[in-house]
């Protein structure tokens, strides 16, 4: 009969065993081990420097851009917007400074802003929604329009404005329209009259979340101007190129075939790069800049 004192000496062999086997093992072991992290290691801090350099490297190419942009961009740009009117719209959450700052090279480019108008945050509200989808079917409709059959309120005030912004319609359906809007709070305009263009800048700021109703709204806006043959170029900082944002939107949709896009804008470079893409435009031709993805370049080559 196997005794109590049988099982604790075999318990205690067990362990005993264990113990041996690690002590072995780790002996045996311990130098080829840590020779191989020690290496990892070195190994990972050699690619953190090599980055860290290849980091600096390249922003110091961006600032030269940049500087470079400020110094000769009026030169890059001078005349291939001649006599051209552009309306500036502006997304929500688009910074002024940038607004300005396209403007400015436009006119170096020969170009004048015809117009600027602004959406807030009301625009692209779900809540905001039944309001908007009752304007855009009710009385202000201009007589010549034929809305999209769909009920979806981003793509009916896409229509709308897109229809009115583009010199479709009557001199007073630009007027009524861009008051309709203003009275629903979703849009404001900076007090001169607007004229209206084929050359429109679309000035996107940031990025939303994937599939949001925001973003879905923003990209009827773009598709809709590209429906009545605007010459479209959608500005943007690095963030709209992201999911969600507006830039990567249009690339990532079939609107990338009638929309440029450019990611830089918040730069002096991504300026000119935008002026420059929409004289392109204004020729029929479509790109899409910048460093985020689904650029096809960095900068449109300058117009001859």
């Amino acid at each position: 009969m196997i005794s109590f004192r049988y099982h604790l000496v075999s318990i205690i062999a067990v362990f005993l065993a264990l113990a041996l086997g690690i002590v072995v093992g780790t002996t045996l072991l311990n130098g080829p081990v840590t020779n191989r992290l020690r290496d990892d290691v070195n190994s990972l801090k050699q690619q953190r420097t090599d980055l860290n350099n290849q980091l600096k490297e390249l922003q110091t190419q961006v600032d030269d851009a940049g500087e470079f942009a400020s110094t000769y961009g009026g030169q890059l740009v001078s005349g291939s917007l001649a006599n051209t009117n552009v309306v500036l719209l502006a997304l929500p959450g688009a910074s002024t400074d940038e607004e300005d700052a396209i403007a400015r090279v436009i006119a170096a480019a020969g170009g004048k802003v015809s117009g600027r108008v602004g959406l807030n945050s009301q625009y692209v509200d779900p809540g905001s929604g039944d309001r908007i989808r009752q304007f855009a079917v009710g009385p202000a409709r201009p007589i010549g329009l034929t809305l999209p059959t769909s009920q979806d309120a981003g793509e009916l005030a896409g229509a709308l404005l897109s229809y009115v912004l583009t010199g479709h319609g009557q001199g007073t359906d630009l007027r009524s329209v861009l008051g309709g809007f203003a009275q629903l709070q979703v849009l404001s305009t900076d007090g001169n009259t607007v004229t209206p263009s084929e050359s429109i800048v679309v000035v996107g700021n940031g990025g939303l979340r994937p599939d949001s109703y925001a973003g879905a709204v923003e990209l009827a806006l773009v598709t809709a101007l590209t429906k009545y043959k605007a010459h479209v170029v959608v500005a943007g900082d690095a963030a709209t190129a992201k999911p969600g944002g507006i830039v990567a939107l249009v690339r990532g949709s079939a609107t990338r075939a009638g929309a440029s896009t450019v990611d830089n804008a918040d730069s002096g470079a991504g300026q000119v790069s935008t002026v420059l893409t929409l004289a392109a435009a204004d020729q029929q031709q479509v790109g899409h800049y910048g460093t985020g993805a689904g650029a096809d370049a960095l900068f449109p080559s300058p117009a001859k």
